[in-house]
């Protein structure tokens, strides 16, 4: 059998008022503790799922958000439950690539370091904010002795959406904060590869240094399989191309959320975003029963493991 990694971005709300050029609102949850309705409610869902489901998880994690109590105090749980805390640097700034060497290196390390301190294990993988990945953080990862990077989504259909919004957004006055992606990204392969040290998007086939381990796409249309487009294309769709990316991807299965992916728009704190994240109009109740019918679907042909885990393997 194969190994089906699910991997969550652990995104604050503040990152998708970051995306949409919105301020945060003056209220906080837990009584101005600074507390996020991502963690407090999603992270704490999430959890809760994947132990009812017996399915160990890779939670990538912003250093910052460990400054919070109760965000640690839930990612202590996650890490003693066995799932895989990894880096997805200290602030989440969409534009880590471009920024100078010295802070790329200091956005990893310190959230290496705040990882290590809450559980006493360094982390071994790395996914860069925005999926907006470059040669110099691959190095950075090779020279700190990362088993791999996880920040390839080669999703042209992606890639235009995110360019036509954040095109959409400017043209308002209220410019995003993200970050276009490099494209020749969408030229990567979609299967686990070793990265050329200069044109990361293709295969040194060495056999040695860092792996990356491309987020899950349809082969040929590249058509994204991520936990908002699974609302898109709801449990008759995923059957329907799921054969199409077994075929193509019988080793490895990489299948990645965000901790909003475990909320809907019931939920405290996000009122500001119900209009601009659609997936948020899905109940939680959907929700839960199409992750579970995805997950049914994937044991059928792959056992699940950490991206760690499956790194190792390679």
């Amino acid at each position: 059998m194969g190994q089906a990694c699910v991997s969550v971005d652990l995104d604050g709300l503040r990152c998708y008022r970051d995306i949409h050029g919105l301020s945060a609102p003056r209220a906080q949850l837990n009584g101005g503790q600074g507390a996020d309705a991502a963690y407090s409610i999603g992270v704490r869902r999430l959890l809760d799922f994947f132990d009812a489901e017996r399915l160990p998880a890779t939670l990538f994690v912003i250093g910052r958000d460990l400054e919070v109590d109760a965000h640690s105090s839930l990612l202590l749980e996650a890490h003693e439950a066995g799932h895989e805390l990894a880096n997805h640097s200290y602030s989440h700034h969409y534009d880590l690539r471009t920024r100078p060497l010295a802070e790329q290196e200091r956005e990893i390390a310190r959230c290496e370091e705040a990882i290590l301190e809450l559980t006493g294990r360094k982390p071994t993988g790395f996914r860069t904010p925005g999926y907006n990945v470059d040669a110099s953080l691959l190095a950075i990862c090779r020279s700190r002795g990362y088993l791999y990077d996880s920040s390839i989504f080669a999703c042209p259909p992606y890639y235009l959406a995110k360019g036509a919004v954040m095109s959409w957004l400017s043209l308002r006055g209220r410019p995003s904060r993200s970050q276009m992606t490099r494209p020749q990204t969408l030229l990567a392969p979609l299967a686990p590869y070793f990265p050329d040290e200069k044109r990361f998007w293709r295969d040194s086939q060495r056999g040695y240094g860092l792996l990356e381990m491309p987020m899950a796409v349809v082969p040929g249309v590249r058509f994204p399989i991520i936990g908002t487009s699974l609302h898109l294309l709801k449990e008759l769709g995923f059957d329907a191309v799921y054969p199409l990316i077994r075929r193509a991807q019988p080793r490895h299965f990489n299948l990645e959320f965000h901790a909003i992916d475990f909320m809907d728009s019931n939920d405290e704190g996000v009122a500001d975003l119900v209009g601009i994240q659609p997936d948020l109009a899905v109940p939680w109740t959907t929700k839960r029963a199409r992750y579970a019918h995805v997950f049914a679907r994937l044991r059928e042909h792959y056992r699940f493991a950490t991206l760690e885990d499956t790194a190792r393997s390679f």
